[in-house]
């Protein structure tokens, strides 16, 4: 019975998402990776929240997005103010896209946001 349970409530994420993919993060770096553990972020129509659940008080972070169809689109989310441990805090996210004097910012409507690929592109513990 828990097992039928489990496999409906998998299938029913699977089809709930609004679509973006969260990349997993890749270094291999100890204090990187110790930095980041319990922080999360999720994304919303061009906003990202981000929850500080670690062990420490962040300084600055940034998220950066690309786009699964349009390898020119890139966007960014940053966190410069610091984040303390237990806070939540937003920032929109600035998209632009085109390759060299053609780069431009690209209004959110025009955006297809189910092909969004996010992650952290940098992360730093605040001074004490």
């Amino acid at each position: 019975m828990k097992k039928i349970i489990f496999v409906s409530v998998l299938a029913a994420c699977g089809f709930s998402g609004y679509g973006q993919t969260y990349q997993p993060i890749t270094s291999k770096n100890k204090t990187y990776l110790e930095t980041l553990k319990g922080v999360s972020y999720t994304y919303k129509q061009g906003v990202v929240t981000l929850k500080n659940n670690g062990k420490y008080a962040l300084g600055t972070v940034s998220i950066k997005a690309s786009s699964k169809v349009d390898s020119s689109l890139f966007g960014i989310a940053l966190f410069e103010d610091g984040i303390d441990k237990g806070e939540t805090v937003k920032a929109d996210v600035y998209f632009t896209t085109g390759l060299g004097k053609n780069v431009h910012e690209m209004p959110l409507n025009q955006i297809d946001q189910k092909n969004l690929l996010l992650s952290f592109d940098k992360a730093t513990r605040a001074a004490k």
